[in-house]
């Protein structure tokens, strides 16, 4: 789990654990940030994962939940999770949910994955905010949908882990892109196998 920075369909599988590292070096990209990623496979196909993210001008964040793998094929993997995501510098609190999480398995080698991830605002549990906004037809509290998609490729491997390297884009739900609606990342990822 966790290429690019985010997520993709398959499990980390009992026992093993998936890191993923971004670093953005010496704050030199302006909408950059640096993160960890971590998820442990509580079972094999249920995991428990989450991020600390520091960006470039404050509004650090980090994000904790589950997300299991409900299909597992040659050439396809997808998941589904739910979390939480808080602030270090704000009270803000995010729910996201549903999420559609997909690795889809080119080779041995190379794999494209990502995620769809609806974000909502924690005041979705307020039902003074709930109310129907008739101008736009939308439920307040839901914010939008954040996506990435990512190429992952396989470096090295062996018995006891396994290091990708991966290079993709991220639609964001709360801020925009200097540049389309796509935002550049890559990421270094090593699973420890059990």
């Amino acid at each position: 789990m966790a290429s690019g920075g985010y997520d993709h369909g398959t499990s980390a599988g009992k026992g093993n654990w998936d890191i993923s590292l971004t670093w953005n070096p010496f704050n030199y990209f302006e909408q950059g940030q640096s993160y960890i990623v971590l998820g442990y496979g509580l079972t094999k196909r249920l995991d428990i994962h989450g991020y600390y993210s520091a960006t470039h001008n404050g509004g650090n964040n980090y994000y904790g939940g589950l997300s299991y793998q409900f299909l597992n094929t040659p050439f396809l993997d997808l998941s589904t999770a739910v979390g939480m995501r808080a602030y270090t510098d704000n009270s803000n609190i995010h729910l996201f949910f549903p999420q559609l999480l997909y690795t889809v398995k080119l080779s041995k080698r190379i794999g494209v994955g990502g995620s769809f991830v609806d974000v909502r605002s924690a005041s979705l549990f307020d039902n003074s905010t709930r109310d129907k906004d008739t101008s736009t037809g939308s439920v307040q509290g839901k914010l939008g949908v954040a996506k990435d998609v990512f190429l992952m490729v396989n470096i090295y491997e062996n018995e006891k882990y396994k290091i990708d390297i991966t290079a993709g884009g991220f639609s964001p739900v709360l801020w925009e892109p200097k540049s389309g609606d796509w935002y550049p990342t890559y990421s270094i990822d090593i699973k420890f196998k059990k």
